[in-house]
């Protein structure tokens, strides 16, 4: 039977789940945006001016979200929206505004300060494996239903033997 505990994707999905649900608590009492809009916000830092398909193909985020929260964002007088000129799709360049830029900054230690919170005790070198094996992960999604490559059944494998419970 699997051991969840040990089969790699449940333990990182739990994973997710877990930091997801700590900042969805997090972003909205401390800086009054969700964590996707935070996101999208620390996306534009780095690559303003953005279109929402540079955002939710770059930075990995629903094509819904991304218009749900930038919609929120300008309500919210975080984000700015400029029409493309000669746009045939109506496209729009996505931009900061002084007020989403002053939020960034107001967050950035206590983003920091979490960060180091939630990988305090690990050292440089432990820090610098699990990122390795995140990247091989990553590289190995697409290879997960090959059937053309038989390795045998490793000595990481989630395998638990359990006692079989028969019914009288």
């Amino acid at each position: 039977m699997i051991d969840f505990d040990r089969y790699v994707p449940t333990v990182l999905s739990s994973l997710v789940a877990k930091l997801r649900a700590n900042a969805n608590v997090f972003f909205p009492q401390a800086h009054g945006v969700s964590l996707a809009e935070w996101r999208i916000l620390s996306f534009l830092r780095e690559h303003e001016p953005a279109s929402a398909y540079d955002i939710w193909t770059k930075a990995n985020l629903d094509k819904a979200v991304v218009s749900r929260e930038t919609s929120s964002l300008k309500e919210k007088g975080l984000i700015e929206l400029t029409p493309v000129k000669a746009s045939r799709r109506n496209r729009n360049e996505i931009s900061l505004t002084a007020a989403g830029i002053a939020l960034l900054d107001r967050s950035f230690d206590e983003i920091l300060r979490r960060h180091d919170n939630l990988t305090a005790g690990l050292d440089t070198n432990s820090m610098r494996i699990f990122l390795r094996v995140v990247k091989h992960l990553e590289r190995r999604i697409p290879h997960m239903a090959d059937h053309s490559v038989t390795y045998g059944r490793s000595v990481q494998a989630p395998v638990k033997r359990v006692k079989s419970k028969r019914r009288g």
